[in-house]
């Protein structure tokens, strides 16, 4: 098994320093080598090698390569799925998942320049997705009338139940007690309770 890189074995602080340098894109291999090596012997720690920090930049800039195409990918995908499919946390779930495996393809291409990158299965599985985002947001549509067809029907008993209870003027010539029995002799009637 390889050897753990001396840049990884660095304090988290100063890795994300490392990190946001190489991001940004403001030092040079030399300076950022320099960089390091001022803060390592601050803290008494060994400075890793010129050439440790340049594998380090070069599978950060690799990695970060691969979530650009990864990102651009996911986009193209959520314009070909439509808004509709992307909404929602099962749509969500679903364009992650194709995030996952392009990112697992473009990161094994990565890895190995002989790797094979099979546009067509990708664009098979991304297919696939659609119609099952599709056949999802068909089913949570029916859920949708299911439950307004069911909050209409108890609105209607609910105004039927008021209209049985009397007129605004006969209910105030009631005592409270009366209101009391009333109401639930109409819930016990409608099997409420």
């Amino acid at each position: 098994m390889a050897r753990k890189s001396s840049v990884t074995r660095l304090s988290p602080d100063l890795r994300r320093q490392i990190d946001k340098a190489l991001t940004d894109g403001r030092m040079t291999l030399d300076e950022l080598h320099e960089f390091v090596s001022g803060k390592c012997a601050a803290a008494g720690a060994d400075a890793p090698s010129r050439t440790a920090l340049w594998r380090y930049s070069t599978n950060f800039s690799a990695a970060a390569q691969v979530m650009r195409e990864n990102r651009d990918m996911a986009r193209a995908l959520a314009q070909e799925l439509g808004p509709d499919s992307v909404e929602g946390e099962q749509g969500r779930l679903l364009v992650d998942m194709l995030r996952g495996l392009l990112f697992r393809t473009l990161q094994d291409r990565t890895g190995s320049p002989d790797a094979k990158f099979d546009a067509a299965e990708i664009d098979k599985i991304a297919r696939s997705l659609k119609n099952l985002s599709q056949a999802m947001s068909l089913e949570a549509d029916f859920a949708k009338r299911i439950k307004d067809e069911a909050r209409r029907e108890a609105q209607a008993q609910i105004r039927d139940r008021i209209k049985e209870l009397g007129t605004a003027a006969e209910l105030k010539n009631l005592s409270d007690e009366e209101l009391a029995q009333k109401l639930a002799e109409l819930t016990v009637e409608k099997g409420l309770v």
